[in-house]
């Protein structure tokens, strides 16, 4: 694992566990800490054109991994990730989509996870 992608993991994995106390997030926050700490490898990799078919416009949307930028995103999500590619990046705020940062996404009532 690079020193760069070391560093994202260890900064997710902070935001996540910190992100408050309160007891109704503690199982959502220990589930994105244990699919976060998954080596490279086992860790999802998403493509916005699979976002754009199962996600919901308006929809808070966390994936524990990378978003790729392949294909077209046509509906505005609000999205949380460890890493995002330059196009998926460029392609997302075309969209009108939202790059939340986590902390943000924990506070939010509802949020889907991509596994």
């Amino acid at each position: 694992m690079s020193e760069l992608e070391s560093a994202d993991i260890r900064k997710w994995l902070e935001a996540v566990s910190s992100s408050g106390s309160e007891k109704k997030n503690h199982r959502l926050r220990a589930y994105l800490a244990e699919l976060a700490s998954k080596p490279k490898r086992q860790r999802v990799s998403v493509n916005l054109n699979k976002l754009d078919k199962i996600s919901k416009d308006g929809e808070n949307i966390i994936v524990p991994g990378k978003v790729l930028g392949f294909g077209s995103i046509s509906k505005k999500i609000n999205i949380s990730a460890i890493r995002y590619s330059k196009d998926a990046i460029h392609k997302l705020k075309g969209s009108g989509s939202t790059l939340v940062s986590i902390e943000e996404m924990m506070k939010k009532d509802s949020v889907r996870i991509i596994v």
